[in-house]
């Protein structure tokens, strides 16, 4: 049996109790360990998980991708396909949409450099830059990214707005699930309770967050 099978039985770590809208919860646990072998150095993964990282080269051909279909192709992509829970005899057309999905999620997630679990996107982006009464990404920028309607451009703006906050600080479940429920809506899936789509959960933890310390002029 190959490594990547055995790895989310064996090394399933201390699960973190984040809001989940698109993915399941073993698809979090997987994720988080891909993303763990993918960019911390071997010191840092040991306080993790007992596998050893992977070369710092998978990381980084993944990163050049610009692309769903380039990001299917890499060797870093393969191993986080392999660790995902088999969804068994689905149909094509749904396997094809979760190849999608969770390829974008691994093109943005390689992004960043350190987590902080149970961190939102929004309410990151939504937080003060050094102490200049401004978020961290511009309303201007916010509502773009709210109203990105590409994978392309959702990806672009996702880099973008990643490299705002230095890219750490954000949990990696939060921002996969964000990705994943941007594809369910993308595709159709647009929930009825407007408290579930994806606009209002980043418009809330932005303006929550900015909410801090912004006070409203006259």
């Amino acid at each position: 049996m190959s490594e990547s099978q055995l790895a989310p039985e064996a090394e399933a770590p201390p699960r973190v109790p984040e809001r989940l809208h698109a993915i399941e919860r073993s698809e979090a646990d997987a994720l988080r360990r891909w993303w763990q072998r993918l960019t911390l150095p071997a010191e840092a993964l040991k306080a993790h998980i007992s596998l050893p990282p992977w070369p710092k080269g998978l990381r980084a051909t993944l990163r050049r991708c610009d692309t769903n279909e380039a990001a299917m192709l890499t060797e870093a992509f393969r191993h986080l396909w392999h660790q995902l829970p088999d969804t068994g005899g689905e149909p094509e057309w749904r396997r094809n949409r979760r190849l999608q999905a969770w390829s974008c999620i691994a093109l943005v997630v390689a992004e960043l450099r350190e987590e902080r679990p149970r961190m939102p996107l929004g309410t990151a982006l939504g937080q003060q830059k050094r102490e200049t009464g401004k978020p961290c990404m511009s309303e201007l920028r916010f509502q773009q990214l709210m109203t990105s309607r590409t994978p392309e451009e959702l990806v672009q703006r996702l880099r973008r707005a990643l490299a705002l906050i230095d890219k750490r600080g954000v949990s990696v479940v939060h921002l996969a699930d964000d990705i994943a429920l941007w594809w369910q809506e993308y595709q159709g899936g647009v929930s009825p309770k407007p408290t579930q789509r994806l606009g209002f959960i980043w418009a809330n933890d932005y303006f929550g967050a900015a909410a801090g310390y912004r006070q409203d002029t006259p």
